[in-house]
C-alpha cells in the first residue's frame, strides 16, 4: 500500500460526519467536527505528497514558509524534544496563547551538540544539569518559538515558572512547567533567563539556525 493510501485511510473521509459512520476508527471521525474542521490534512496523491512534503521541508534554498520573526518586544521559548515526544506541543501552545503572548514566529529544529553546547554556555559551570541540558536538547526534534509581548522577556520567563517542576507545582502550579514538567532537565520548554538575551536567542534560531 503507497503511504498516502495508508495515510487516507488512517485520517478517513473529508467529512468527519462521513467519517463517523464509515470509519469509526479513524482521526478525523475521533477529533473532527465537519469537512473544514476535521482533524488533520493528508496527501491525496503521490504528486500531491511530493508537492507538500517540498513546501514544508525544501529540498533547495528559498523555498517553504516564510520567516516571520518580529525581533521587536519578544523573548525566546524552546519545546524541548521530550515533551514533543510526549505529544504535549498542542496543549503548551494553547496554553500560551491562551495566557494572552502572541507567538509570532515558530519552526522546528533538529540541533546538533555543537550547536546546543553553544546556545546554553551561559548555563555552562553555573548550573549542576548543563550536561543533562545539552543531551536532551539536542536529543530529537524541538520548536522554537517567538514570543511576541510587552516586556516578552519578563512576563514569559514569569509564565513558565521555575526550572524546577517540583518547585514549581507548589509555587506556581499554573505555569508551563509545572503543568507539563517531569524534572530540571525535562522541564517541558526553555525560555530565556535574562531580559538582554531575548532578542538574542530568538535572532539565534531565527538568524542564524534558519540562515
Amino acid at each position: 500500500m503507497r503511504p498516502c493510501q495508508y495515510g487516507g485511510k488512517f485520517l478517513g473521509p473529508t467529512d468527519s460526519a462521513v467519517a463517523r459512520k464509515d470509519a469509526p476508527a479513524s482521526l478525523r471521525a475521533q477529533f473532527g467536527t465537519d469537512g473544514t474542521q476535521n482533524a488533520g490534512h493528508g496527501s491525496d496523491s503521490l504528486a500531491s505528497a511530493a508537492r507538500e512534503l517540498e513546501f514544508f521541508f525544501p529540498s533547495t534554498a528559498g523555498h517553504g514558509p516564510a520567516n516571520t520573526a518580529k525581533y521587536q518586544d519578544s523573548t525566546c521559548c524552546i519545546i524541548k524534544p521530550h515533551a514533543i515526544s510526549e505529544a504535549l506541543t498542542g496543549k503548551i501552545l494553547s496554553s500560551i496563547t491562551e495566557a494572552g503572548f502572541e507567538i509570532s514566529a515558530l519552526q522546528m529544529f533538529n540541533l546538533d551538540r555543537a550547536n546546543t553546547e553553544e546556545f546554553l554556555e551561559v548555563y555552562k559551570g553555573v548550573v549542576t544539569e548543563y550536561t543533562g541540558m545539552v543531551a536532551e536538547l539536542c536529543s530529537g526534534p524541538c520548536l522554537a518559538l517567538e514570543i511576541h509581548s510587552t516586556d516578552a522577556p519578563r512576563q514569559f520567563r514569569e509564565f513558565c515558572g521555575p526550572a524546577d517542576p517540583e518547585i514549581a507545582r507548589h509555587l506556581r502550579p499554573s505555569t508551563l512547567r509545572a503543568l507539563y514538567g517531569k524534572n530540571k532537565v525535562q522541564n517541558a520548554v526553555h525560555c530565556t533567563d535574562l531580559p538582554e538575551d531575548g532578542l538574542l536567542e530568538v535572532q539565534y534560531f531565527f538568524k542564524i539556525l534558519d540562515g
